[in-house]
């Protein structure tokens, strides 16, 4: 007696994060989120705050008009979502700091639409890079600004 063997086609509803887990990310194209027209300006990578040695890979760019980054891929564990984020939001978190005041990457969560819990932090290592944030003495996951806020869409523009 044969028994019918019906094929299912199965489709990811994932939501729009990488994993780069096994290694680094290498998906082809222009990386992040193919969704979105982006112009790439420049590429860059910076150390990750919990080890340096490990990289996040990302772009900065312009979407409609506004300048933008995105996390593209980094080199071991960590989901993260490469939407592409107007600099403007990252202002808008930024200049709520007071000067001088010490503060954590979770003040960077409202500039991103999709919430893995690994974007702040990958966002705070990419503003330490661009010497945007430095990081406060024997407090590895706090930041300081290294800027004025209000600036950043000309510093990042250099």
């Amino acid at each position: 007696m044969k028994k019918d063997i019906k094929k299912i086609e199965i489709k990811s509803t994932l939501p729009d994060v990488a994993d780069a887990k096994p290694a680094k990310n290498t998906k082809s194209g222009d990386g992040g989120d193919s969704k979105v027209d982006f112009k790439l300006v420049r590429k860059g990578s910076a150390p990750k705050l919990r080890d340096e040695t490990q990289l996040v890979q990302y772009e900065l760019g312009h979407v409609e008009g506004k300048l933008s980054l995105r996390i593209t891929s980094n080199d071991k564990d960590g989901l993260f979502s490469s939407e592409a984020i107007p600099v403007s939001k990252i202002t808008e978190c930024l200049v709520k700091q007071a000067k001088g005041a010490d503060f954590t990457s979770r003040v960077l969560h409202p500039a991103f639409t999709k919430k893995s819990s690994n974007n702040a932090g990958f966002l705070a290592a990419i503003l330490r890079a661009e010497k945007v944030l430095i990081a406060v003495k024997d407090k590895l996951f706090l930041h300081e600004l290294a800027i004025d806020a209000k600036t950043l869409e000309k510093h990042l523009s250099k």
